[in-house]
């Protein structure tokens, strides 16, 4: 893992997300994108007159966004001189899922870190819009930050699936290199629909033969809605990170309630990781 895309803009959110995955990389060498989508809807007309003659309306519509990204770059410069890090400022005016897939490919990111949208008093963790497209339509790794949420090391993870689930080395490749980095314990929580699902002996071996030479525990949670189950195992057990694949978009519609919708809830209180199969 080496080139991570931090999506800004500009909000407190943002910055705490993008705080968060330089305290998260710290002691190794990465590649870090900012990428800023401008919508062009919110340029008036006063300001591309602002313009001079000698500026085009592509400069005059992401100006100030540059700006906002190279005073960011200059604080992580001074606050990380001691780390590996590199930056690269990325302005664009695109449709917004278009930006961030044609960065993926051209920067070939390995990991995207968003914040969430807010956060309700109950501490639930509002997804909006934009963080889901992403993690709908862009086939890349996306760590979800929540609102407030400040970096601790990584002791305990969950790894949250379903027995119908099939999952390889490659889709799984953020995760394992996470445990890794911070030799983490890993908790497999087995979501099942009903107390007369088969987790046979032969599954729970060939997940045990997966993670050979890690550190896991198998738990299982039945006939509960998804979001609470996950909740309800974070609180318990005190894990610092919740994985998961979205393989089906029967197991998006589990994972977050009400997602037809353009604002999702979850009661997360950890980050997020989303991978894809």
């Amino acid at each position: 893992m080496k080139n991570i895309l931090l999506l800004t803009d500009f909000s407190d959110n943002a910055q705490n997300a993008m705080a968060y995955a330089m305290e998260f990389f710290k002691g190794g060498l990465y590649n870090f994108f900012l990428l800023n989508v401008h919508k062009v809807s919110k340029y008036t007309t006063g300001d591309l007159m602002a313009s001079t003659s000698t500026d085009s309306v592509y400069d005059a519509i992401i100006k100030d966004p540059k700006i906002e990204l190279s005073t960011m770059i200059k604080k992580f410069n001074t606050a990380y001189a001691n780390e590996d890090y590199t930056f690269e400022p990325i302005c664009d005016y695109d449709p917004f899922i278009s930006a961030v897939n044609q960065t993926v490919k051209l920067k070939n990111i390995n990991l995207i870190i968003i914040g969430s949208n807010g956060v309700t008093g109950a501490k639930e963790v509002v997804f909006g819009s934009n963080t889901i497209n992403v993690i709908r339509n862009v086939d890349c790794p996306v760590l979800v930050i929540p609102q407030g949420y400040k970096f601790i090391a990584l002791n305990s993870i969950v790894f949250a699936t379903n027995m119908d689930e099939k999952f390889n080395r490659k889709s799984l490749s953020p995760l394992m290199y996470i445990i890794s980095k911070f030799n983490s314990e890993l908790n497999i929580l087995t979501l099942e629909k009903d107390s007369k699902s088969d987790f046979s002996k032969e599954k729970k071996v060939k997940i045990h033969d997966f993670f050979k030479g890690i550190n896991h525990s198998f738990y299982s949670i039945e006939n509960v809605a998804t979001d609470i189950a996950i909740d309800s195992f974070v609180q318990i057990k005190q894990v610092d990170l919740t994985a998961t694949i979205i393989n089906k978009e029967s197991f998006f519609k589990r994972l977050f309630s009400g997602s037809t919708t353009d604002e999702i809830t979850y009661n997360s209180r950890v980050p997020l990781l989303i991978m894809h199969p």
